[in-house]
């Protein structure tokens, strides 16, 4: 249960101006929609006392999975934005306490769920935001009934007892406690900003930590009674189901509630006016430096063509409007590194128009000046028209796939296409009516009319200009003057040239490559893969697939031992070097031409580098296999890192480093590192003076002769797919067999944990939460059996763990725990949970007995529930192809051969209770550890005192 933001355009609005985002075509509605039919597939209704329903059978289409759970979603209309002043948080307050005594189980609901077998996270949960709360849960086809006779108390059951209240306050403080923090701090600024006008901002979903302490029973009582009406509710079901047999069913659990009116409802649309605010948006631990101008203007929501077509008109004004835009970022001066454009929604008939620009910290005016100067651009020239025909064209081709998209929509599509609209009370539309209309509104537009909306957008009289900056850095605002001043020193003043791109070749080439060489050895290593020992002392494991086979990809890796704790540098460096050679052209090419290259051919190669392994992945279609080499041989034979590439990338650490802020949880992350490891000089973060001279032609040769050093490490490459072993070692001798590499691996040396216990309190965080983060490390020896009993424990020693501090001690709302076996023969487990700084201690005690008494808290019902989860999950993995590439490179590795693919098909089967709880014994989870403790900087002092 969460006072989390729907991904709906609307709540994201709420929360980041970066995210502003705008459900294309189907736009939020509170009017009636009776201009629109709605999708025949879905089957709705109401009851005589308002309460409505949709359903809709998933697998009514032949060759439709049925395996699915059934969904069960109960909608109310209600939110903190209809609270009252003096009922802060209790819309969500009311979502956790519908939970327990109800009419029809005063025991509590929650426990009558867990007797049925569902698990909160797993089968059932809920969410508020600030105009809606949703319930859902997930059963099986033969327990829908039991599901809704749990939602029908959900919705007029619930006695919300007072000595129920007195606990969950504790669970509730604990929730708003895991929300603080410098992302919570920027949210509540950004949208101050963005809806000033309007409730939003004095509507904190969560509430506050007084109203959490304070709201009495009878206010939730009143809240529900007020709210909690058949007629502000729907019901949505999705899965194999029988309509027509559900009926019933919903008029027995929901036909009995009493209908009312309902109280005067908050409006969530910002009033708007003329006007330009200045703000600044700033904090502490805040590492943004930014500028952005902000309009708001109302929209049409009309649920009938005319609507229909003015979406269709923002879409393609938005989209085009973002080319612009692009078009304007290749030529912004020093200082500003990036400019956007987007539109999102923010209440029922208003949206907003933002513009950003990422600047470095003194840049804030330049920044400013570039969104003055690309809205003159617009004003004077208007968009693209080529740009405009082209979004044209793909609302034209989408709109020709309606109809099919409809029909092959599965579970999950048909459960977010109906959720979205019943949320935001809209039609579901008919495809071919929709299909329709599309057409006739496409073929009456004009570039005329997109140019008209968007000018409509720049020009909204309700303006906002914020600049964000780094930690407290300084920061002087512009006056209202100034920045009038500036705009209209630019609308009179001619428009500077955007810079055109280099005419991009119909075809980027590749150089012919002398990578060729030979296999000198083969090796069968058994399940039908091989080993080729090629003349450069690589090695190639090979795995044929089936030419049947459902999944028709091939898979490639490419692993070597230059991790970025290569001696003779700093981390830093040796990212740096791999991070440019991935992306260097090759020598003579024109810049981006090998990027171009891959993307024409439809070859992605990923990089990965850990701290002790350089990898590349790909996937691709058997007919992409020998480009895919090509691209690989490329960039390990030919690539060459120029200066621009290194000066532009030190340039953007150089500006990271600037306003980087020194926030609690870097302090805190630092401490761990040292906790764990003692000091490690080499992993700290570039210095100016590193930058500065890393960033000339002396630099540049260190890097590359970094980037040669990474690139000249022995590799093992693993490839599996349909194919005859003759055509992949045709392919491997021509373009793999003959890249240079150094005789034998240079190992980078891998970081091991101190043993022992070590704890750390640091007393610097800004917010009222303590929070414990431990991380600890044992030597165990790995096997195939060992990592999966690893992963059984622990999963149930999270259990535990939140049996005992949520649910018994009611300390935490949250946390998080992990235990893993890794192949490198090192059992690692990492526990984190923040709390109230006077309970810190108490439930971190709590917590280590937890981990201490291992061995004897397996539970049998739980041990059985859980090997027979990981049994079914397990079925899954030895069909799944990407499960079986991954467990053919962990086979090699620690066995030089294929045994691991044969295993694992009876892996499950080692799976006992004798076996779980004697492995259990070998852990010793509470004394090899490092722990930090984070306590506020004014608590810290009354904590200290408070300890034994």
């Amino acid at each position: 249960m969460a006072s989390k933001m729907f991904t709906t355009p609307k709540k994201m609005q709420a929360i980041a101006l970066l995210t502003l985002c705008v459900a294309v075509l189907a736009p939020a509605m509170a009017a009636t929609a009776e201009a629109f039919r709605w999708d025949s597939k879905v089957r709705r209704g109401q009851l005589a006392n308002g309460f409505t329903y949709y359903i809709v059978d998933s697998a009514a289409d032949a060759g439709k999975p049925v395996s699915q759970p059934v969904a069960l979603q109960l909608l109310v209309r209600v939110g903190s934005l209809d609270e009252k002043d003096d009922q802060s948080g209790v819309a969500h307050m009311v979502e956790h306490m519908v939970f327990q005594a109800t009419r029809g189980h005063p025991e509590g609901l929650k426990t009558h769920m867990e007797s049925l077998g569902w698990r909160i996270g797993s089968h059932y949960n809920a969410q508020t935001n600030f105009e809606r709360t949703l319930y859902y849960l997930t059963a099986p086809p033969g327990r829908v009934a039991a599901g809704l006779g749990v939602l029908g108390e959900i919705a007029g059951g619930a006695l919300i007892p007072a000595d129920g209240l007195e606990r969950e306050r504790q669970i509730i403080l604990e929730e708003w406690r895991t929300k603080l923090g410098v992302r919570e701090r920027m949210d509540r600024q950004r949208r101050a900003m963005l809806r000033e006008g309007s409730l939003y901002p004095q509507r904190p979903t969560i509430g506050t930590q007084t109203s959490i302490r304070q709201q009495p029973a009878d206010n939730l009582r009143q809240f529900y009674r007020d709210w909690y009406r058949p007629g502000n509710m729907a019901l949505i079901i999705v899965g194999k189901v029988d309509a027509a047999a559900l009926t019933p069913v919903i008029e027995r659990h929901f036909g009995a509630l009493v209908p009312a009116a309902l109280p005067q409802r908050n409006s969530p649309d910002p009033v708007l006016r003329e006007q330009l605010r200045i703000t600044r948006l700033q904090d502490a631990e805040s590492g943004t430096s930014q500028v952005g101008w902000i309009t708001r203007f109302t929209v049409d929501k009309r649920q009938d063509e005319a609507g229909l077509r003015e979406r269709i008109i923002d879409r393609i004004a938005e989209r085009s409007l973002r080319s612009l835009v692009r078009e304007s970022a290749d030529s912004l001066p020093a200082g500003v590194t990036s400019l956007t454009v987007s539109k999102g929604e923010l209440g029922e008939s208003t949206s907003s128009l933002g513009f950003a620009a990422s600047v470095a910290v003194d840049a804030h005016r330049a920044g400013m000046e570039q969104i003055l100067l690309v809205q003159e651009r617009l004003r004077r020239h208007g968009l693209n028209t080529a740009d405009i025909e082209r979004e044209m064209a793909d609302v034209r081709r989408l709109n020709g796939k309606g109809p099919a998209q409809q029909g092959a929509r599965d579970f999950n599509g048909w459960l977010q296409v109906l959720v979205e609209a019943v949320q935001a009370e809209r039609a579901l539309q008919d495809p071919l009516q929709k299909q329709a209309q599309i057409g006739r509104i496409l073929d009456g537009l004009r570039p005329a009319d997109i140019n008209a909306r968007a000018l409509q957008w720049i020009d909204a009289p309700d303006r906002a200009l914020f600049m964000l900056a780094p930690g407290l850095s300084p920061l002087t605002l512009p006056s209202q003057a100034e920045v009038l001043a500036a705009q209209q020193k630019i609308a009179s003043a001619p428009l500077p040239p955007l810079l055109k791109p280099a005419p991009v070749a119909t075809a980027a080439s590749m150089p012919q490559l002398s990578s060729s060489g030979q296999i000198v050895r083969q090796d069968e290593l058994g399940s039908g893969v091989q080993r080729w020992t090629l003349d450069n002392g690589d090695v190639l494991v090979w795995q044929a697939t089936p030419q049947d086979q459902k999944d028709q990809l091939v898979r490639f890796a490419a692993h070597s031992q230059a991790g970025y704790r290569f001696a003779g540098a700093p981390a830093w460096q040796w990212q740096l070097a791999a991070q440019l050679g991935r992306d260097a052209d090759v020598s003579g090419q024109t810049p981006g031409e090998l990027a171009r290259w891959a993307a024409q051919h439809k070859v992605k190669l990923s990089q990965q580098q850990s701290a002790t392994q350089l990898s590349y992945t790909a996937q691709v279609a058997p007919a992409q296999l020998e480009d895919l080499l090509r691209l690989y041989a490329a960039g390990q034979l030919e690539s060459e890192i120029g200066l621009e590439a290194l000066t532009g990338v030190g340039q953007q650490l150089a500006r990271q480093a600037a306003r980087r802020p020194d926030s609690a949880g870097e302090r805190a992350g630092r401490e761990m590192s040292v906790l764990r490891y003692g000091e490690l000089p080499l992993d700290g973060y570039p210095d100016p003076g590193a930058l500065k001279q890393l960033m000339t032609e002396q630099g540049l040769q260190t890097v590359r002769g970094q980037w040669l050093q990474l690139r000249r490490q022995p590799v093992t490459y693993f490839v599996s797919g349909p194919f005859d072993a003759a055509q992949v070692r045709d392919l491997a001798e021509r373009y793999l067999a003959g890249i240079a590499r150094q005789g034998a691996a240079q190992a980078p040396a891998a970081l091991v944990q101190r043993p022992g216990y070590r704890e750390s309190r640091l007393a610097i965080s800004l917010e009222p939460q303590g929070s414990v983060r431990a991380e600890g490390s044992q030597a165990m020896p790995w096997s195939p059996e060992r990592a999966m009993r690893t992963a059984i424990l622990s999963r149930i020693v999270y259990r535990n763990l939140r049996q005992e501090l949520r649910e018994k001690e009611a300390g935490i709302y949250r946390l998080n725990y992990k235990l893993s076996l890794d192949p490198q023969g090192r059992a690692n487990s990492e526990l984190s949970f923040t709390a109230a700084p006077e309970r810190l201690d108490a439930l971190w005690a709590s917590a280590r007995r937890v981990l201490e008494r291992l061995p004897q808290q397996l539970d049998t019902a739980m041990l059985k529930e859980e090997i027979a989860k990981m049994r079914s999950d397990e079925s899954k993995r030895v069909t799944d192809s990407t499960t079986q590439f991954n467990r053919l490179q962990l086979s090699y590795t620690q066995y030089g051969d294929a045994r691991y693919l044969e295993d694992s098909k009876q892996l499950a089967g080692v799976l006992t209770l004798e076996t779980m709880r004697a492995f259990a014994q070998e852990f010793r989870l509470a004394q090899d550890m490092a722990v930090v403790k984070v306590l506020p900087k004014r608590a810290a002092s009354n904590a200290a005192a408070a300890l034994p």
